[in-house]
């Protein structure tokens, strides 16, 4: 049997804060910024979810413990991290990892947050939680794919719940053992399908929200003392046997400790599926293209997409969507609204099918490639080739989209996502001072929640 549940119970239990590297704290910083961002672009866009779950929730009541964004009333630290996780992931706005192929902050920083609302902790002691979340989920998911995708899994929810419990637990200073009973308690819990992105899209959240308020009750209970089983990741009884074939120890375990995968990361720039971006990228390339010549849409006979399979599994399925929920899972749509106007942003999920959208659709094909597709490499991306009426053509490939890598978001763009998200909802000033407010963080300040009203 494999051993890996210890070494990362190993890696949780010892990280300090002056282990983290000075630029992965700034990144972090950049990454809770996003968190608030795409917070306030779901509570915008995903309205119908949002209110049933939060009537749910009130209904039930409990103690006022932790803050809840866009309220003046505090519920439990579990309920809250509940709360906070469905409105990250409302839009599809937040971040998320090529190698895990699921989001991370969306469940990770609310349960930490949460709980740190009744602790006396210290911005540093909720950075280093975030780091060892963003790391046991991307190493857990990224090991256990594509398998866990393959069989229907949704990595956000399935090992979401493993990383908010592993963060929670480093965040209450358990011992070693806290920290194992914690994991193991959610492995035991971990749950969240995939058939989210083929239909009821706006229902997807349900998944990072579970996640959070399962590391919370997980950490919590293992504070208290309860032993949780043995071996729940590696077990013929455990998390990886449930959930995938193969087990990729490289992702697992190089350069655990070392090297942080909240530094591999994207920070999404569009409001939509990740499969959709390396499509918006090109064809606003094209279209810059096609401006240059005094061209436009209506000089196009055919638009070719050359995408990975997978892309074409999640968003290729939806020509014509019906809700903002199916918007975010059409590449088809994605490439039309934004071949017609320049960008595809928030207003384009207030879905229209005008004459032109479908004389666009109509003229895009989607054709499997492989070789779009290298995780080892970071290379999740599309080639688009613009076919003219005149038998010209125009070609974009784009590997690496806008937000990873080398070609991630800097703080001025990030403000302009805050300022993008938040509009109608508040001010230029108000989305500014967040921004402002997630840059400055001292570490050695006590923490404050940063809240959203």
């Amino acid at each position: 049997m494999l051993d890996i549940t210890r070494p990362l119970v190993d890696f949780a239990y010892k990280l300090s804060l002056d282990e983290v590297p000075s630029e992965t704290i700034e990144r972090t910083k950049m990454f809770i910024a996003d968190y608030f961002a795409a917070s306030v672009a779901g509570y915008q866009i995903n309205t119908a979810f949002n209110t049933v779950v939060l009537n749910v929730v009130k209904e039930e009541g409990g103690a006022a413990q932790s803050s809840v964004l866009f309220s003046d009333r505090k519920f439990p630290s579990s309920q809250a991290a509940f709360l906070n996780a469905a409105f990250a992931h409302g839009a599809d706005m937040d971040d998320g990892n090529k190698q895990s192929a699921g989001h991370v902050g969306t469940h990770v920083m609310p349960a930490v947050f949460a709980l740190a609302e009744q602790k006396r902790v210290s911005w540093g002691d909720v950075i280093v939680a975030i780091v060892i979340g963003y790391d046991f989920f991307n190493r857990i998911a990224g090991a256990a794919q594509p398998g866990l995708y393959n069989k229907g899994f949704h990595s956000t929810g399935i090992a979401g719940s493993i990383a908010c419990a592993a963060a929670c637990a480093k965040l209450l200073n358990l011992d070693y053992e806290g920290i194992y009973n914690s994991i193991s308690m959610a492995a035991v819990q971990s749950s969240g399908l995939i058939i989210i992105d083929e239909s009821a899209q706006h229902c997807k959240p349900i998944n990072p929200a579970n996640a959070a308020r399962i590391g919370v009750l997980s950490a919590l209970m293992a504070e208290k003392g309860l032993e949780a089983p043995r071996n729940p990741l590696e077990s013929t009884k455990g998390w990886f046997h449930a959930f995938t074939d193969h087990v990729n120890d490289n992702v697992l375990f190089d350069g655990l400790g070392s090297v942080f995968t909240i530094d591999q990361s994207y920070i999404k720039q569009y409001p939509s599926c990740r499969h959709t971006h390396g499509c918006i990228d090109a064809i606003k390339n094209i279209r810059l293209s096609l401006n240059k010549f005094g061209l436009t849409y209506k000089d196009i006979n055919s638009i070719l997409v050359k995408i990975y399979p997978n892309a074409i599994r999640s968003a290729g399925n939806i020509k014509y969507p019906h809700s903002a929920g199916e918007a975010k899972f059409s590449i088809y749509y994605a490439i039309a609204k934004t071949l017609l106007n320049g960008n595809f942003t928030l207003d384009d999920l207030s879905v229209t099918q005008d004459e032109n959208l479908v004389v666009v659709v109509e003229k895009i094909n989607l054709i499997e490639d492989v070789a779009m597709e290298d995780r080892s490499a970071g290379i999740r991306g599309c080639k688009v080739k613009a076919v003219l009426n005149n038998g010209m053509s125009i070609e974009e490939t784009v590997l690496v989209p806008k937000g990873e890598g080398d070609n991630s978001l800097n703080w001025n763009d990030l403000e302009n996502k805050m300022l993008s998200c938040a509009n109608g909802v508040l001010s230029v000033e108000e989305s500014k001072n967040i921004i402002q407010q997630c840059r400055h963080i001292n570490v050695n300040n006590k923490f404050k929640p940063i809240k959203i009203q």
